[in-house]
């Protein structure tokens, strides 16, 4: 699995309205991403529409909504850290629970572990690999950048794995910093990189971040606007990374921060909204508490549809979804289901800014 210079990934928690978005999306868009996908922590199963009560119930329906949802196009797949050393029922752990699942159907997921990942876990995705052949993908995060050999320790994992740079995916996860003043970051973050080593050696080489807020809560009601400070920062990393230097492949959170975890959706209301990406922010339209009043979205979606940043019904699914709500053609669905449109119309606007950008060569 090697990463053209106009690909996309998407990192995604593997919750209904994420992987809506993903079987949504068209197959020329599919194409040119790759999804960071991890398995999340035990939580509101918005499928079911029920609170998960183990680690079982959790995890087990994955392979084969993965397998609907996904299929054998490639990705990462990793497990969210609270629950990563977690036993199935059978005694398992999760990653060959589920690895076990997809190679069953001949997938080409590759498992994706963190630079500080357990002995027990290193052992069982040390099998995986060896028996797939598929590499993996190691994520070292900011904190780790922060130490003074971070190649040391990314070269002892390696060992101990028995994979070579040559089958290693470095993603670099900045999860949700202050990005501004970019350009001070940007030197900051190319400084940190060069301790990583020769970045050509690696299979791929992504870099990860997210400015959506963890919650809409500050948000104002009515229109508002919150920049994509990652895809900003993004574009002023390519133009000061020094000559010669490999330069990363785009990734993001899409709207959804990595830290927010769904409650008992049954038990809180939040606010019918609308998020939309435009070329430098994500155009928000914000009402009250969606299950007071789901009709409200019929007029946000109108109110879009009518301003120059709405690309048309025909450029995704989430797209076409907004412009039949408007026309009271569909109705306000569910919470969920915006997820959805927002995350389709998100992941089809970033191949665009990238196409424009010309990519990451």
């Amino acid at each position: 699995m090697i990463l053209t210079s106009d690909m996309y990934v998407p990192a995604i928690r593997w919750r209904q309205g994420e992987y809506q978005a993903l079987l949504r999306l068209t197959n020329q868009v599919k194409d040119r991403i790759v999804p960071f996908v991890t398995i999340p922590e035990v939580e509101f199963d918005f499928e079911a529409w029920l609170p998960k009560k183990s680690v079982q119930e959790h995890v087990h329906p994955f392979v084969a909504r993965y397998k609907s949802k996904w299929g054998k196009r490639p990705a990462w797949v990793g497990v969210h850290e609270s629950i990563v050393q977690k036993p199935m029922d059978d005694g398992r752990d999760i990653f060959t629970y589920v690895f076990e699942g997809l190679r069953a159907f001949d997938s080409s997921a590759v498992p994706a572990i963190p630079l500080r990942t357990d002995a027990n876990t290193v052992r069982a995705v040390a099998t995986i690999v060896k028996r797939d052949g598929l590499g993996l993908a190691i994520s070292v995060g900011l904190e780790d950048l922060m130490k003074p050999t971070p190649n040391a320790q990314v070269q002892d994992l390696l060992s101990t794995l028995g994979v070579a740079l040559s089958d290693t995916d470095l993603v670099v996860d900045l999860g949700a910093p202050n990005f501004k003043p970019y350009e001070a970051f940007a030197s900051a973050l190319i400084l940190a990189l060069g301790k990583l080593g020769d970045l050509d050696a690696y299979r791929n080489f992504v870099v990860i971040g997210t400015a959506i807020p963890e919650t809409f809560r500050n948000i104002a009601r009515g229109t508002d606007e919150i920049p994509r400070h990652d895809w900003l920062f993004y574009q002023t990393l390519l133009a000061k990374l020094p000559a010669g230097m490999r330069r990363p492949n785009f990734g993001d959170y899409t709207i959804v921060h990595p830290e927010f975890t769904p409650s008992d959706m049954r038990l809180i209301k939040p606010a019918g909204k609308i998020v939309y990406t435009t070329p430098s922010s994500w155009s928000v339209r914000k009402g009250g508490a969606f299950r007071d009043n789901p009709e409200q979205m019929h007029d946000h979606c109108a109110d879009l549809v009518s301003k120059a940043i709405f690309k048309g019904p025909a450029y995704s699914s989430g797209d076409n979804y907004i412009a039949k709500c408007a026309a009271r053609q569909e109705g306000p669905s569910n919470q969920t289901r915006w997820k959805d449109v927002a995350i389709n119309h998100h992941i089809t606007h970033v191949l665009d800014d990238l196409a424009t950008l010309g990519g990451a060569p």
